[in-house]
């Protein structure tokens, strides 16, 4: 290497060895290699900082989809959870209250049987009496007087036909058991109405009601807050004449079981009745008006489904509002949550009109024999 060398010269000796192969030696090995690479002086900025910022922008990148989606599973599973429990909540109600309207339905018919067998024993024993007190007995109409107390059954040669007595039995189980059944159905009512009451307004109301800002609105009911209500009127129009929410599913529930009760002691007063007067009658009238307030009735729990049917829908429907997303960010800058909630409030009330529905079997009540 010439002694005027810079420093950015290095020299190397190369000797040949063999056939196609050389020998490198220099002492300027490093200063070469930092010469082929090119000086670069350290940088905190490209070696820590840069690096770092990645890094973090990586965490957090991936922190907010991971957010994202948990909120979405989790936002998802709460609607769809309120939306089943809904719909659990409303099968149990509607099944509770066919059950029970079914065994009042029934227990018409087997009370007026019952009724107008006293008045016809009683009758055929006061006939017996006097027939007894006016001739002279003997053995022959004694009999002739008991076998008439069997009713078409025992023919005039006084051989029943065995069908016919079959028949009469297999008629007065049915009224039995169904005369027994309603009893039955009014206990394992009044066992379950509180806990119906409560999963209604958890399940039903609240959710929506807490969406409209109407949480603590109209959830405490009691037998004072329906005493006045008139069963034969439109249950929405009493509803808000006594100012209870008519949008509360509990409400409505309580006002079914409300009236329930109220043909109930009708019934009950009925029965009482045929059992203290020696000759009852079954009064045409009270008749007539029990089957009346069954068709009320039946409107009721028409209206009291289509406002869980609503309700339902309404829950099942959240499930798509839920997602996090630009609408999801609307809504809530909008208040559209509480929007919606008072919107349903409007829709169900028009849909579910009496009026805007078809009207409920009342014919089917008054044509029913037993």
């Amino acid at each position: 290497m010439p002694n005027d060398a810079t420093s950015d010269e290095a020299s190397i000796i190369i000797e040949q060895e063999g056939v196609n192969k050389y020998k490198i030696q220099s002492d300027q090995l490093e200063q070469i290699g930092t010469q082929l690479r090119g000086r670069r002086e350290f940088s905190i900025f490209h070696s820590i900082i840069l690096p770092l910022i990645v890094s973090v922008a990586t965490i957090i990148f991936s922190s907010i989809f991971q957010y994202v989606s948990w909120f979405n599973s989790v936002g998802v599973k709460y609607t769809t959870d309120v939306a089943d429990k809904a719909a659990r909540s409303y099968e149990t109600a509607a099944a509770a209250i066919g059950a029970r309207y079914y065994a009042m339905f029934v227990f018409l018919p087997s009370l007026k049987y019952f009724i107008d067998e006293k008045t016809k024993i009683v009758s055929s024993a006061m006939a017996l009496t006097t027939e007894i007190k006016d001739k002279e007995t003997n053995v022959t109409k004694r009999k002739s007087a008991a076998r008439s107390q069997l009713g078409p059954a025992v023919q005039s040669g006084g051989v029943p036909k065995d069908n016919e007595i079959s028949l009469h039995k297999y008629h007065l189980d049915i009224k039995r058991k169904r005369f027994a059944s309603y009893y039955e159905q009014l206990k394992l009512w009044n066992e379950k109405y509180e806990n119906l009451l409560i999963d209604i307004e958890y399940a039903l109301d609240r959710p929506v009601f807490e969406q409209a800002d109407k949480g603590n609105e109209n959830f405490r009911v009691s037998w004072d807050d329906f005493s006045q209500i008139d069963c034969l009127n439109s249950i929405t129009e009493e509803l808000q004449k006594l100012r209870l929410n008519p949008d509360s599913l509990k409400v409505r529930f309580a006002g079914i079981n409300t009236c329930f009760i109220k043909i109930n002691e009708t019934l009950y007063g009925q029965l009482t009745t045929a059992i203290s007067e020696p000759l009852p009658t079954f009064s045409k009238s009270t008749a007539l008006q029990i089957e009346e307030q069954y068709s009320k009735l039946l409107a009721m729990a028409d209206e009291f489904r289509c406002y869980a049917h609503q309700r339902i829908d309404y829950y099942n429907n959240q499930k798509d509002l839920v997602i996090l997303s630009i609408n999801y960010v609307w809504r809530w800058l909008t208040d559209a949550t509480k929007t919606g909630a008072l919107k349903h409030f409007e829709d169900t009330a028009v849909s579910c009109k009496p009026s805007a529905r078809s009207e409920p079997g009342v014919a089917s009540t008054k044509g029913y024999k037993g």
